[in-house]
């Protein structure tokens, strides 16, 4: 599962959820040659998207994971996708990516009784407020779910401090993760993206099996 924010059209402009959706394409299919990829965006809320199988996710950046710079003349405007056309009710770029929420409404999404659930959760323009985040995570800790966030660019950062101080503070919970890449998470070659993001997943993992 991805997760992404739509608080900045920024993301979306220059490639970095496409890069994402690419990369989570290619996890889903060496995990389950079968299943579809499921696809939310987050704001003050969370949306879900259409899902996609591994093997059409090229179209499916193009519907739901670009979007074009902002033109200068009305007349310029480029013809919009379908995230284009769902922005005012997503609520892309209102500079709001609430975690917490999104976290807890993609837990209510996920069956209790199937597989296990890895959701790579893009923590670019992401808030955090207090300590719901917290709460929302634990009420997970024993679920069917493995929250993999992702570490932005942007040093200080609150949710990755959080996050940090989370995995030190409370190892009861065993199901969240903060990945790091490279000085840049979208220029971490994927062979160790994936190597990172499986290895935490799949030592998860191993005690439930």
């Amino acid at each position: 599962m991805l997760a992404f924010s739509g608080a900045s059209r920024y993301s979306f402009e220059t490639g970095m959820v496409a890069d994402m959706a690419r990369r989570v394409a290619a996890l889903g299919a060496f995990l389950s040659d079968t299943s579809e990829v499921d696809a939310w965006v987050y704001t003050s809320q969370a949306h879900r998207l259409p899902p996609f199988k591994p093997a059409e996710v090229s179209g499916w950046i193009q519907d739901w994971a670009v979007l074009p710079k902002e033109p200068l003349f009305t007349q310029d405007a480029a013809p919009g996708n379908s995230l284009a056309r769902n922005g005012r009710r997503y609520g892309l770029g209102d500079d709001k990516g609430d975690v917490a929420a999104a976290v807890h409404d993609i837990a209510r999404s996920i069956p209790q009784d199937g597989v296990p659930t890895l959701v790579l959760f893009s923590l670019w323009a992401a808030d955090l407020e207090g300590p719901v985040l917290g709460d929302r995570l634990r009420q997970t800790a024993d679920g069917n779910v493995f929250w993999q966030f992702l570490e932005t660019s942007r040093p200080g950062d609150d949710v990755q401090t959080f996050l940090k101080r989370l995995s030190g503070e409370a190892p009861d919970i065993r199901n969240v993760h903060l990945y790091t890449g490279w000085e840049e998470l979208e220029g971490t070659p994927d062979y160790f993206f994936y190597r990172g993001v499986l290895k935490a997943f799949m030592r998860w993992r191993r005690p439930r099996s």
